[in-house]
């Protein structure tokens, strides 16, 4: 039994790459909750095998990570070869995981993301140069198609090639994010594929997980997780937190926030989840607006203090000066 097939076993979700959101804190604070893996943001292969030492800082695992799936976008099978040797090399990987999703236009104007998925051969021949410069596994991550359901030849493709697993998130590349996620084609595909598939899209609690893992589909949660990692602990126990063990996760993270990127940096970077926090938190608003003010950790305390949120600061939260591999004790015990 593989890498994947053994931690979807467990019963529990996974977290999805998202660029912008699944950096080093995200990534901890979602393990902590339950998450059987969780993949980085996409790197691009072209600036690793071009030696890009900022792109190379994007995959960076925290110290001790476990199960670490690094996340390319590619084109060009030579490029992702060298990016796959380059990462397992400097970071030891468990698995790596081929974008195929992605419809941003800038990503498939490079003829990347989901624009792969208009290439099958081209795909494949991407994901087996991964797997052999690698030596770990690949999974691919894909849609149902860019404007119908062209899934299936996608997948035998790639299967074909060795991928050992395929993710599938439920929406065509037209669609991006509207509508609703078609699971039908996800659940038929895994019924007949030899390797473990997962869906994604429209997840965004435990009872929404376990329906979709009583079908036979392991369960990828993106956007659901964002101001809702604690969904990942819903799998597995089947109820929702009460709000102060939400609160509790809202300061954790922030905390694990100024561990990563340290004080000076303090929490620019987190106010997009500090946003998806305020709305599952507070419909007014006002914990929004406040959020939009923080610069520290004690300043998001403050701003749930002032609204009546029951808070329980840390005596000495953790800081970490850069997430260059530097104070690493700080961080490694951030809280545990």
């Amino acid at each position: 039994m593989g890498f994947f097939d053994e931690r979807l076993a467990e019963g529990r979700a996974v977290l999805a790459p998202m660029a912008g959101f699944t950096d080093a804190p995200f990534r901890r604070l979602c393990r902590e909750q339950g998450s059987a893996w969780a993949v980085t943001e996409m790197v691009s292969a072209k600036a690793l095998a071009g030696g890009d030492e900022r792109t190379l800082a994007i995959a960076a695992p925290y110290p001790g990570e476990p199960d670490l799936v690094i996340q390319l976008f590619a084109s060009d099978p030579d490029d992702a070869a060298r990016a796959a040797e380059l990462l397992v090399e400097r970071f030891d990987p468990v698995a790596l995981d081929l974008n195929m999703g992605c419809p941003v236009k800038k990503i498939v104007n490079k003829g990347c993301g989901v624009e792969l998925m208009g290439d099958p051969n081209l795909a494949a021949r991407i994901v087996k140069a991964m797997r052999e410069a690698g030596g770990v596994p690949v999974s691919a991550k894909l849609r149902l198609g860019w404007d119908t359901v062209t899934l299936d030849p996608v997948a035998d493709a790639l299967i074909e090639a060795g991928v050992d697993a395929l993710a599938v998130h439920g929406r065509t590349a037209q669609q991006k994010y509207d509508g609703e996620a078609d699971w039908t084609p996800i659940a038929a595909l895994a019924a007949r594929s030899p390797v473990p598939v997962l869906g994604s899209g429209d997840v965004t609690d435990g009872v929404g997980a376990r329906s979709r893992m009583a079908h036979g589909v392991g369960v990828m949660i993106g956007r659901g997780a964002l101001g809702r990692p604690w969904t990942f602990a819903e799998v597995l126990r089947g109820e929702r937190p009460s709000v102060e063990a939400m609160v509790r996760v809202l300061v954790r993270h922030a905390e694990l926030h100024v561990a990563w990127y340290g004080s000076e940096a303090g929490l620019r970077g987190l106010r997009g989840h500090l946003a998806k926090y305020a709305m599952q938190l507070d419909g007014s608003g006002s914990l929004r607006n406040a959020f939009v003010q923080v610069n520290t950790v004690q300043d998001v305390v403050q701003a749930l203090a002032s609204l009546g949120y029951p808070v329980e600061p840390r005596a000495n939260p953790p800081e970490r000066p850069a997430h260059a591999h530097a104070s690493v004790d700080a961080w490694a015990n951030a809280g545990d």
